[in-house]
C-alpha cells in the first residue's frame, strides 16, 4: 500500500537485493529482492509488489517465499480514497501451497505533513488458498491495513507496513518494519525486519516466520 496524497504524476519505483553466504563447518546462503513500481495519472494511482527469497544450509532449502500484490487507487478527496488489490503469496515452509485474494474498499489518509504520512485501509474480499496436504478452501476474508512513513532527516526513513487477511479459517498477518539510509541521490541502504503470521496452519508446522535483511536500494523516477 502506497501513499495517494501527496505525489507527482508518472512513474516511480525501487529495486532492492540482498545476499549473505556463509563457509566452513556450516555452509549457507541468503538470497532476496524486492522491487515496487507505481505510476499516478489524475486521481488514479496504481501500486506493484515483487518479493522473493530464499536460503539454504549446508545444501538444503530452508526458506522459499515468493509475493506478488498489485493495488490501484481512485482519490475521493486529498485524504480519502478507494481501493482494490490482488495479492499472491507461496511460501514452501509456511504449510500453504499458496494464498491468493482479492478485496476491495476503503481508505484515509491519517495523517500528512512535509515529514511522512499515515494511511490505513479497510474492505471486504475473497481468499482462495491451499495446503500442503491438498485441502483448498475459499472463504470471504476482511483486509485491514496501514502504512506509516516517517523522515527522520534528510538521509534517513522509517517505514512500518502492516497487512490483515482475517478469514474464518485463517488470518495472515504481515508486518514490515524498515529503516533506510540514503548514499546517494539514487542508492541506499535498507534494514528490514518482516514477520510472517498464520493462525491455522497444518501441524508440524509454525504460525509465525521472521526475516532480517540489509539490502541495497535503487529508486528511480
Amino acid at each position: 500500500m502506497k501513499s495517494v496524497y501527496p505525489v507527482d504524476e508518472g512513474w516511480s519505483g525501487s529495486a532492492e537485493l540482498g545476499a549473505s553466504m556463509t563457509t566452513g563447518n556450516t555452509e549457507s546462503s541468503i538470497v532476496n529482492g524486492k522491487f515496487e513500481m507505481g505510476y499516478v495519472t489524475g486521481p488514479w494511482t496504481h501500486d506493484l509488489r515483487l518479493e522473493a527469497m530464499q536460503a539454504s544450509e549446508d545444501g538444503e532449502d530452508t526458506a522459499n517465499r515468493a509475493l506478488g500484490e498489485f493495488e490501484s487507487n481512485y482519490a475521493l478527496t486529498e485524504r480519502d480514497y478507494l481501493f482494490g488489490v490482488l495479492r499472491g503469496t507461496h511460501d514452501e515452509f509456511s504449510g500453504y501451497k499458496y494464498q491468493s485474494s482479492v478485496a476491495a474498499g476503503y481508505g484515509r489518509k491519517l495523517w500528512v505533513s512535509e515529514r511522512g504520512y499515515w494511511d490505513a485501509e479497510i474492505g471486504p474480499g475473497l481468499r482462495v488458498s491451499e495446503t500442503e496436504d491438498g485441502v483448498r478452501e475459499t472463504n470471504p476474508i476482511a483486509r485491514v491495513a496501514s502504512s506509516f512513513e516517517y523522515r527522520l532527516s534528510d538521509f534517513a526513513e522509517f517505514n512500518q507496513d502492516v497487512t490483515v487477511l482475517a478469514g474464518e479459517d485463517n488470518t495472515e498477518i504481515e508486518s514490515v518494519t524498515g529503516l533506510s539510509t540514503s548514499l546517494t541521490e539514487t542508492l541506499a541502504m535498507k534494514l528490514a525486519y518482516t514477520v510472517q503470521h498464520n493462525t491455522d496452519v497444518p501441524a508440524g508446522t509454525e504460525n509465525t516466520d521472521t526475516y532480517t535483511s540489509v539490502n541495497l536500494v535503487y529508486n528511480f523516477d
